[in-house]
């Protein structure tokens, strides 16, 4: 008899897990697990519509479903170079739109990748990569996070020479610096980014991109170029008292604590922000030994980030068993300061107004004041992208959106000839699948632009669209009504 229930996907001891920054929140499926799991498919594909990279979902369960785990990541790697990276940390839309999302619940297509891509030490021995022959072409990558790192890898395989510059002193960009090491194993990265640089890619790291060699350089230098330098900028509150030494922004919090500082954040720590990387803050400070943590956000828990999704809820119900708290509807006003420390935080309760466009402003209650101890603040509130590396006469020539973000054409590349761009300082989305995806569009367009497409093997090439075009719109429709 068919069984339609989702193998289920165990769990560490909340109280061992906040003691460790290695003990991953998430138990793999073993080989039995993954394969009873994956034969729960129906092959209908629907989840590849809301995969922003058009992975063949349903093609890389049916293997896992006959027991081969290595022509799954096969089938992963047509698109994307990560799988054991995105088996842990993806968005995973693909599953809100499951249809077997009310019969037995969505397919665990995150856990399935991240099975497989595990099962093997080293990619070389199940990818079979033909020898690569120099076409005589150059790229420049600036930026080593995972856009970057896809773009390397898809144009080196065809046999262009690339080189990355990243400013920092190691790869993998918010991947290393943003998403702690108990939900992103140090090995992990080391492995798939280890394998990605194997296949020839040059890497230029603590290259300061303006100071160490100017843009103009490379823009000129290199036959075509891809910028993925991320949103690295970022955007305090300008809270009064944010000044205060114990006042830090969480890409900074989270950046020192990857490269292996370990941060005195007292006993109560109030992270302000409501999205992803506010819940890897308040999770981390968790394991620094913080025994009171609180998320403030302005509004309701529905308006927080990445809602309505099955990954938002996924990993505010791990931040809760963690022991977080979560305050919703508050406004934070005055860091009040003792010296050169903050002390206390002052907020107001907020009260949610419907506006015209149908969104619930928060409108902050000033009538009555609230206070909170706090021994150490991170505002998770944002960050932008600083093109200051490049000289005035290419800002000039670079067209923004509105929001900052270069406007692109369909291959990926900017309004400057010859330099394209991806990755969480292009699109909205910001999630590592998206930057994976703009890697794939861009390296198609590069190719084309450098007019070798005679030249490469087509079956390396990065698939766009997969049938139909991705919509995450869809899936956050199918999950929000499955909510309610």
């Amino acid at each position: 008899m068919l069984n339609f229930e989702r193998v289920k996907i165990s769990h560490e001891d909340p109280k061992k897990r906040v003691e460790s920054f290695v003990l991953e929140p998430v138990k793999e499926y073993s080989g039995s697990e993954a394969v009873a799991e994956a034969s729960r498919c129906i092959g209908c594909n629907i989840c590849t519509q809301a995969c922003p990279a058009s992975l063949d979902i349903g093609g890389y369960i049916n293997s896992t479903a006959v027991g081969d785990p290595a022509q799954t990541v096969r089938i992963v790697f047509e698109n994307l170079p990560f799988p054991a990276i995105i088996g842990r940390v993806c968005t995973h839309l693909c599953e809100d739109i499951c249809v077997m999302y009310d019969t037995g619940g969505p397919i665990a297509i995150r856990h399935l990748k991240r099975y497989a891509a595990d099962t093997f030490a080293d990619y070389g021995e199940i990818l079979n990569l033909p020898k690569k022959k120099f076409i005589g072409k150059k790229v420049a990558v600036i930026g080593g996070g995972p856009s970057g790192l896809t773009a390397a890898y898809y144009l080196s395989v065809q046999g262009i020479k690339v080189t990355l510059f990243e400013k920092l002193p190691a790869l993998g960009g918010f991947m290393k610096t943003g998403i702690p090491r108990y939900r992103l194993p140090q090995e992990v990265l080391d492995k798939e980014i280890g394998f990605i640089i194997s296949q020839g890619v040059d890497v230029k790291l603590n290259t300061d991109i303006g100071k160490d060699i100017t843009f103009d350089e490379i823009l000129k230098g290199y036959d075509a170029v891809y910028i993925s330098v991320g949103n690295q900028k970022p955007h305090m509150t300008g809270t009064p008292g944010s000044d205060a030494v114990n006042v830090l922004h969480a890409t900074q919090f989270l950046r020192r604590v990857s490269f292996g500082e370990r941060i005195d954040v007292g006993k109560n720590v109030v992270v302000i922000g409501g999205g992803f990387t506010a819940n890897d803050s308040a999770r981390t400070s968790i394991r620094f030994g913080a025994k009171n943590v609180y998320i403030m956000y302005r509004r309701r828990e529905i308006d927080r980030p990445g809602y309505p999704s099955m990954n938002a809820d996924e990993e505010m119900e791990e931040t809760i068993e963690e022991f977080v708290h979560y305050m919703w509807e508050v406004t934070p006003f005055e860091y009040v300061k003792e010296g050169d420390r903050v002390i206390k935080l002052r907020y107001w309760q907020n009260e949610m107004v419907m506006e015209a466009g149908g969104r619930a402003k928060p409108v902050p209650q000033k009538d009555k004041v609230h206070e909170i101890d706090v021994d150490f603040i991170i505002e998770a509130t944002g960050q932008e992208t600083d093109y200051t590396f490049m000289e005035d006469e290419y800002l000039r020539m670079l067209r923004l959106t509105p929001q900052g973000q270069p406007i692109i054409n369909e291959a990926g590349m900017t309004s400057i000839p010859g330099l394209f761009s991806g990755g969480d300082s292009t699109n909205s989305n910001r999630d590592l699948i998206s930057a994976v995806r703009d890697a794939d569009r861009a390296v198609n367009g590069i190719l084309n632009y450098l007019n070798v497409m005679d030249q490469v093997s087509e079956d390396r090439l990065p698939i766009l669209d997969r049938w139909k075009k991705y919509s995450t719109t869809s899936a956050k429709r199918a999950y929000a009504e499955r909510s309610r």
